[in-house]
């Protein structure tokens, strides 16, 4: 049975089994595939934040920008895909990553995605809210 996702140093990790799909020609994960494995970690994120039942019209945002930094090659491995909110703002919120090596703990990518929280029938941006970023604090262990 998979590993759950979990809340863990302040990062909600997100197990992870790298399948044949993922690897390109030279035997490593392609690079555009990174931003899957940010994607579906945020996803499980708002899901695990707000309490959300895990179906696609639950998630509240659009990516407005994404980066990442390699480090490491991923082969066919075990990695834990580790995300976490940075800096809030009125209507977006950073979402940070690590994707780690389950075997030594390596880092191998890390990242940053801006998220704007939006309302799929006004079709519009809309604020964070106040719960929300207590919430954040309280998952993420921040004082």
């Amino acid at each position: 049975m998979p590993e759950s996702p979990r809340f863990e140093n302040g990062w909600f990790v997100v197990p992870w089994q790298v399948i044949f799909r993922d690897i390109d020609a030279f035997g490593h994960v392609n690079n555009a595939v990174y931003l899957t494995y940010f994607e579906w970690a945020r996803a499980q994120l708002w899901f695990a934040l707000t309490g959300a039942a895990g179906v696609p019209s639950d998630i509240g945002f659009i990516v407005a920008r994404a980066e990442i930094d390699f480090k490491l090659q991923i082969g066919m491995e075990p990695i834990d895909i580790c995300v976490r909110i940075g800096a809030i703002r009125n209507t977006s919120f950073d979402t940070l990553y690590e994707i780690r090596k389950r075997s030594s703990g390596q880092v191998a990518a890390t990242g940053m995605v801006v998220v704007v929280l939006f309302d799929w029938k006004a079709q519009t941006k809309v604020p964070v809210s106040d719960a929300l970023r207590q919430k954040v604090r309280a998952l993420q262990q921040e004082t």
